[in-house]
């Protein structure tokens, strides 16, 4: 008998951990998602600056509000900007010279309701 109940909290302590790893991963994966979303964003308007230039400005509201509905807290300037991999999302630091266009995008991705994850890329034009 008391090798079954040492058996069963073996098993109970067993199936914990792989809960815990279970939804570590789940977690992890969350990430990846915004991550990968940010990336295809980004990656759409690269294609669009490249492509025909300068999005209209509806084009880009459009952009923006796919950002945020897709991402926590999402938000995304495109701009001028000579040092592009500097900014946040309530300031994002486009100083409208250089010879880079950045693509910044920021959300938040520890949902502490702040947007502190980034991803920038930079186009040569």
């Amino acid at each position: 008998m008391i090798e079954v109940l040492v058996a069963l909290a073996v098993l109970s302590v067993g199936l914990a951990g792989l809960s815990a790893t279970q939804l570590r991963t789940l977690e992890h994966l969350r990430v990846v998602v915004q991550e990968s979303r940010a990336a295809l964003f980004a990656a759409d308007m690269a294609e669009q600056l490249e492509g025909a230039g300068a999005p209209g400005q509806a084009a880009l509201e459009r952009w923006r509000a796919e950002i945020a509905a897709s991402l926590p807290q999402g938000s995304g300037v495109v701009c001028g900007d000579s040092t592009p991999f500097d900014g946040s999302a309530q300031a994002p630091a486009c100083d409208g010279g250089g010879g880079f266009m950045a693509i910044k995008l920021w959300w938040d991705e520890d949902n502490d309701g702040n947007a502190e994850r980034a991803r920038i890329t930079v186009l040569r034009p």
